[in-house]
């Protein structure tokens, strides 16, 4: 059984596809807070976070389909568990009608154990709980667009022992990101990167600390009821370049990067900071139909006076600060 939701109709922008499966009992139950309403209200949230980045990208959540009782045997299967995923991937690809898998969405699987994993081969999944009001499936969604822990790959554990803790931070690959640990406190963050304690900060710094602090990609669920809701602008760039590249079946138009220091100028089309387009207009013109021009902080100045002809939609964003655009006189 399946609720196909209606398509998003606001255009000029770029959508993640997402298609949600949920697990029954043996009598067809869902897990408690899993109807259809309560996962859209979900979608409805982490769209609100990503509208803050005003970046031109939505979920789109294009069904949600209950899975048949014979298939009940996942119901209490471990979710959080690379086994798990393994062996639900492999069922998914070799009998995608009966487990629903697309292979133009991101494909969530929704039991009623707790927590999730992500990701897998090729197209891979994400396999979580019943994690109604939670933040792990949309921190499952940022490692299937390319966003590592805030931590890196090292060190998932959290103090006190027996779980253990790791003593060196790893690395994300994110710059704006500072060095964290998932049983560091907000102190010790700061004391690492700043030698000082939070409260004695500028308030630029304590913004630093807060970016993984309060960051949907670590693993400080636990001292805030799971609402983590910040992205930092280098995430948001990894994100938008996962989606251009790996994850391009996913996702409907591109992310096209502009850099007034670009050297390449559009190389490739600009899909990834590396290789942005130097000028807006030469975005303008080497971009398609519905694209984002995600813009770095800058000053862009127009050869020509006059008025630039946009025969197709465009989204303009910035990346990371204020971008005016001046004309020559």
């Amino acid at each position: 059984m399946a609720l196909f939701l209606a398509p998003l109709t606001s255009r000029a922008q770029v959508f993640f596809r997402v298609s949600v499966k949920v697990f029954t009992d043996s009598n067809g139950n869902r897990p408690a807070g899993r109807s259809n309403a309560e996962i859209q209200d979900d979608y409805t949230y982490y769209n609100q976070l990503l509208s803050k980045y005003a970046r031109g990208c939505q979920f789109s959540l294009t069904e949600i389909v209950q899975m048949p009782a014979s298939l009940s045997g996942w119901f209490n299967v471990t979710a959080r568990s690379g086994t798990s995923r393994d062996n639900l991937l492999a069922n998914c690809t070799s009998n995608s009608a009966l487990y629903a898998y697309r292979s133009d969405n991101v494909n969530v699987y929704i039991n009623n154990s707790s927590s999730g994993v992500c990701c897998g081969a090729n197209n891979g999944l994400i396999f979580t709980g019943n994690e109604d009001d939670h933040i792990t499936p949309v921190h499952e969604i940022g490692h299937m667009l390319g966003l590592s822990h805030t931590q890196g790959s090292g060190c998932n554990s959290c103090c006190p022992d027996p779980l253990g803790c790791c003593d060196t931070p790893g690395d994300d690959g994110i710059a704006d990101t500072i060095p964290d640990l998932p049983c560091w406190s907000q102190n010790q963050i700061s004391q690492n990167q700043f030698s000082q304690n939070y409260a004695n900060l500028s308030a630029g710094q304590q913004d630093q600390v807060d970016d993984v602090w309060l960051n949907i990609m670590s693993y400080h669920y636990g001292n805030f009821n799971n609402l983590l809701e910040r992205l930092t602008p280098g995430q948001m760039d990894q994100l938008a370049m996962t989606a251009n590249g790996t994850r391009d079946n996913v996702t409907g138009n591109y992310f096209r990067f502009v850099d007034p220091f670009s050297v390449f100028d559009g190389l490739g089309g600009g899909l990834n900071t590396a290789t942005a387009f130097r000028t807006v207009e030469g975005a303008i013109t080497g971009s398609g139909d519905d694209d984002v021009l995600a813009i770095r902080a800058g000053t862009y100045n127009r050869a020509l006076a006059g008025v630039w002809r946009i025969t197709q939609n465009r989204v303009l964003t910035s990346r990371n600060g204020l971008v005016r655009i001046t004309k020559t006189p």
